[in-house]
């Protein structure tokens, strides 16, 4: 900050918390968060392309995929996409994840270089849960997403999920703490 300040450089202050914050019934915070945007995965942590991961696969699962590819296929193009089934001409193309699909049901238990790469959400930062448009809508509003270079119709980067503030505080209030 020193050398930004002699180099002429213009800089936000830094934002400073208040001290001690308090409830409208005077009682003081000892944390406040938001709680939400489940993330399901197969295992917490990262998976990395170059090392071996044992994936075991349920091939009850795996047979409800197969059984249900039509539905499925409808779901994304007809419901997600609102495109006309009729109009995807390599559909022959895309049902061929059916033998992709028969094959991990034949071998459940597999030592494979993963594709997947998770990081656990309770881990991320406040600028990677901002980058991957995992914010509380108080964050982003509809005037902030409107001004992103990124919105166009249709598009999806912003995902609705539902947070909940949550705080705790101590029981005794600010006349009985002092």
């Amino acid at each position: 900050m020193v050398q930004t300040f002699m180099a002429n450089v213009i800089y936000p202050n830094k934002h400073e918390e208040e001290q001690y914050k308090y409830t409208n019934d005077g009682h003081l915070f000892v944390t406040e968060t938001y709680v939400g945007a489940n993330v399901e995965a197969l295992k917490s942590g990262v998976f990395r392309s170059n090392i071996p991961y044992r994936f075991k696969i349920v091939p009850g699962t795996v047979q409800y995929l197969i059984d249900n590819i039509d539905r499925t296929l409808q779901q994304s193009i007809e419901i997600e996409e609102k495109l006309s089934i009729d109009l995807i001409e390599n559909l022959s193309d895309i049902k061929d994840i059916l033998q992709r699909l028969q094959h991990l049901k034949n071998v459940p238990n597999c030592l494979e270089n993963p594709n997947i790469y998770h990081l656990d959400v309770g881990a991320m930062y406040p600028n990677i849960i901002l980058t991957n448009c995992l914010q509380p809508s108080a964050i982003v509003n509809s005037t902030i997403y409107a001004q992103c270079d990124l919105n166009r119709p249709n598009a999806r980067c912003q995902r609705k999920m539902d947070w909940v503030w949550h705080g705790t505080y101590v029981p005794a209030t600010r006349s009985e703490g002092q």
